[in-house]
């Protein structure tokens, strides 16, 4: 990644758009689309709707309001590679993100899913470091991205957003240990229910574009397993699907099969 790409959101283009979890490329490009930020103007008059930054008081969150951009994320372009320098942290409003991790033998699994209650690369705040995980936008939307550097010194300056960030942290931590939980004990029909809840809840909608093979690598499994589970599901009419589409038509029939931990992983609850 060149030094201009470190320094602003990049625009994506059709040649250099990443369309799937697999080798990491040598230049590793950033794709996300750059959106304009709101007219100075109209910036007192907008808050922020993810709940980290509404853990800024008032006066602070307009301070960097100049320093703040709104990016359009689209679905399956990357925000970080692992190991990636994070030099923007990403606060999802509308967009849904996750994080994978590669195994071995090629396959990958989600580790965590962010939407408006976090952030990406928050850990970055407190100091420089890379990305721990591959990020992808899992359901487009949009974001907003600041400079780490500049993010670090607002969270240097005040204590409670310094509390709101460490237990946003820990909430993490938390879902990073169900999900361990999770993938070890529960079958994949059940942590394919949990998914869609969590999806659900974090999107506020019953309707993606998803393909068998994305949820595969959600899962860290074979696609024949997602299309075998898939085809039960909806010959029980609990949800539908078709060319690269899911959507949910039962919602307390998923909620019978899904383990509980779908309960935990869709709302972190942390303090301002």
């Amino acid at each position: 990644m060149n030094t201009q790409g470190r320094n602003s959101i990049a625009t994506g283009n059709g040649n250099s758009m990443l369309r799937g979890l697999g080798p990491v490329s040598n230049t590793r490009p950033r794709v996300v689309k750059n959106v304009p930020a709101d007219p100075p103007r109209e910036a007192a008059l907008l808050g922020p709707t993810n709940a980290i930054l509404q853990a800024l008081d008032h006066e602070q969150f307009l301070r960097l309001r100049q320093f703040i951009k709104r990016a359009h994320l689209v679905k399956d372009e990357y925000i970080y590679q692992q190991d990636d320098e994070i030099d923007l942290i990403y606060f999802p409003e509308t967009a849904v993100l996750s994080e994978f991790q590669i195994l071995e033998d090629g396959r990958t699994i989600e580790v965590g899913i962010i939407a408006s209650e976090g952030a990406v690369g928050i850990a970055s705040a407190f100091g420089s470091c890379r990305a721990a995980n591959c990020t992808q936008v899992c359901v487009s939307g949009s974001a907003l991205a600041i400079g780490r550097d500049i993010f670090e010194r607002a969270v240097m300056s005040d204590p409670r957003l310094q509390r709101s960030i460490h237990a946003y942290l820990n909430a993490q931590v938390k879902q990073l240990s169900q999900r361990v939980v999770c993938n070890t004990f529960h079958s994949v029909e059940q942590r394919f229910c949990s998914w869609l809840l969590t999806l659900h809840r974090r999107s506020r909608r019953q309707s993606f574009t998803l393909t068998h093979e994305h949820v595969a690598r959600v899962l860290g499994v074979h696609r024949p397993s997602v299309t075998c589970i898939a085809q039960v599901l909806r010959d029980r009419e609990l949800i539908d699907y078709g060319r690269a589409r899911l959507e949910i038509r039962n919602m307390p029939g998923l909620e019978q099969i899904a383990c509980g931990c779908s309960a935990d992983q869709s709302t972190l609850q942390f303090v301002h």
